[in-house]
C-alpha cells in the first residue's frame, strides 16, 4: 500500500516505487491509498487529475475515511492528525492483507522531526526508515528516506506530476514550519546543518533497539 496524500512527496514516492516495481521479475501488487483526513476532519476525495494520474501509473486507488478514536477534538493538531492517519493506514493494511505500507517522508522530514522533537520536548525522536506493527504483520517503510525535498520537486517538474493538493491550512501555523524557518535563516550554512542533523538522526536510529 502506497500512502498518497496528493502532495509532491507522496506522488514522488508512488512514481519511484512504481518505476522500481516495473523492473522486478515478480512485481509486487501495489495500491495507492488515500486517507481522507486533515486538521478540520474529513476531506474531499482526490481530484480527478490526481486519481487519473495514479491509475495511469498502473495503481489501484483506494480512498478511506480517517478514523478518530473519540479522544481528539477538532481542529486536530499536527501530531494528533498524523497519529489518526497512521492508525487508519495500519488498520486498512491489516484488513486488506497488505504486508507493507510505504510513506513519502524524505530526508528533510527526518531532520525537521528530529530537531522539532529536540527543541520542544527535550527528546530527539527519530523518524525510522522501517517499523513493524501487529507482531510484524504490517511494516511501515519510507522509501524516500535518503532523498531531499528539492530532488522531489525537480522530479515532479520533469515527470509532469498533477497539481499537488494544497497543504493543510494549519501547516504554516505549526511548530514544524517554525523549525523550517530557523533552518532557512542559516542561509548558505543550511545545507551543511541539515546534512549533519540528518546523520545525527540516522546514528541515533542505528544505535537504538528499533534497528535491531
Amino acid at each position: 500500500m502506497l500512502a498518497v496524500s496528493g502532495g509532491i512527496d507522496s506522488l514522488a514516492m508512488a512514481y519511484l516505487v512504481g518505476e522500481h516495481n516495473r523492473r522486478l521479475q515478480k512485481p509486487l501488487k501495489l495500491e495507492a491509498i488515500h486517507v481522507r483526513l486533515d486538521a478540520d476532519g474529513l476531506t474531499d476525495e482526490l481530484p480527478d487529475p490526481t486519481d487519473g494520474w495514479l491509475r495511469s501509473r498502473g495503481l489501484d486507488v483506494v480512498e478511506i475515511e480517517g478514523r478518530l478514536d473519540g479522544s481528539e477534538q477538532l481542529p486536530l493538531d499536527c501530531f494528533a492528525c498524523a497519529r489518526a492517519r497512521r492508525r487508519t493506514l495500519l488498520e486498512a493494511a491489516e484488513a486488506r492483507g497488505a504486508s507493507h505500507v510505504a510513506l513519502g517522508h524524505h530526508a528533510d522530514d527526518v531532520v525537521e522531526t528530529w530537531l522539532l522533537s529536540l527543541m520542544y520536548t527535550g527528546n530527539a525522536d527519530t523518524v525510522p526508515p522501517v517499523r513493524s506493527y501487529f507482531d510484524d504483520a504490517v511494516t511501515i517503510a519510507r522509501p524516500l528516506y535518503e532523498l531531499q525535498r528539492r530532488e522531489l520537486v525537480r522530479l515532479a517538474r520533469l515527470a509532469e506530476f498533477p497539481e499537488p493538493i494544497a497543504r493543510c491550512r494549519r501547516e504554516d501555523e505549526a511548530r514544524r514550519e517554525r523549525v523550517r524557518q530557523v533552518l532557512s535563516a542559516l542561509g548558505r550554512d543550511q545545507n551543511l546543518v541539515r546534512r549533519q542533523l540528518y546523520w545525527a538522526a540516522v546514528r541515533q536510529y542505528e544505535n537504538s533497539d528499533e534497528s535491531n
